[in-house]
């Protein structure tokens, strides 16, 4: 069993939600396929005016109509949409889970190196200490999150409450996985069973219906955009 990979993969699930979103492309711009052409209005020209030269014969000529005929423009149409304003209360939301989100990093993957063949109170101690101070950095979290007022966006109370319920749930998953371990038989298959289920949890947690789906709406990810600190974010 590879539990330092099991444990990363359980934090990516963790924080599946903000890295999708603001992981996505630029929002505001949209191109035309490189293909699109633009029609030009059909130029009609105005019948002749001016007389013919003469002739022996005395009845003249009609003249001739052009016909109206389109002209295809290769170039691409691009169409810019101007982002929506940020609000301070937005601003403020966004900036704090930013924030808040490089610090739960340094937490996630600061995985232990020990396997089962290190002595049990070492390996004991690697992850009760990590699941620790993980559901300690997600209750600050939700500690800072829970006075904040919800963005102001459309559904921006159930995205501010479903993000709260999760880091309290996710807090709760990893602190009692750390009382677990603490409590836990001396050897280090126990340890290991406890491990697992806690990775259990973290992943049936990612898949439960919080409202998070919201982070990946145009309208934030616009915002997010405008947000000094999710630049690094965005990147990743």
């Amino acid at each position: 069993m590879n539990l330092r990979n099991g444990l990363i993969a359980a934090a990516l699930l963790s924080t599946a939600a903000l890295t999708v979103a603001c992981g996505s492309s630029t929002a505001g711009t949209a191109a035309a396929p490189t293909n699109a052409t633009v029609s030009n209005a059909a130029v009609t020209s105005a019948p002749t005016t001016s007389s013919q030269p003469s002739t022996s014969s005395s009845t003249s000529r009609p003249t001739t109509p052009i016909e109206d005929t389109p002209v295809d423009d290769p170039s691409p149409v691009v169409i810019v949409v101007e982002p929506d304003a940020l609000d301070a209360t937005t601003a403020i939301w966004l900036q704090n889970s930013c924030t808040d989100i490089g610090t739960l990093f340094g937490a996630l993957f600061a995985v232990p190196t020990l396997d089962e063949s290190a002595p049990v109170e070492d390996y004991r101690l690697a992850y009760r200490d990590y699941y620790a101070s993980l559901s300690d950095t997600l209750t600050e979290m939700s500690g800072r999150m829970a006075v904040l007022a919800p963005p102001t966006i459309e559904g921006g109370q159930a995205l501010h409450d479903g993000y709260l319920t999760y880091l309290i749930t996710l807090a709760g998953i990893t602190g009692g996985g750390a009382i677990a371990i603490d409590e836990a038989p001396a050897d280090t298959a126990s340890i290991s069973a406890i491990v697992d289920q806690i990775n259990v949890e973290i992943e049936a947690l990612g898949q439960s219906d919080l409202g998070l789906a919201d982070f990946q709406g145009d309208e934030i990810q616009a915002l997010i955009e405008q947000v000094p600190a999710c630049e690094s974010l965005s990147a990743s």
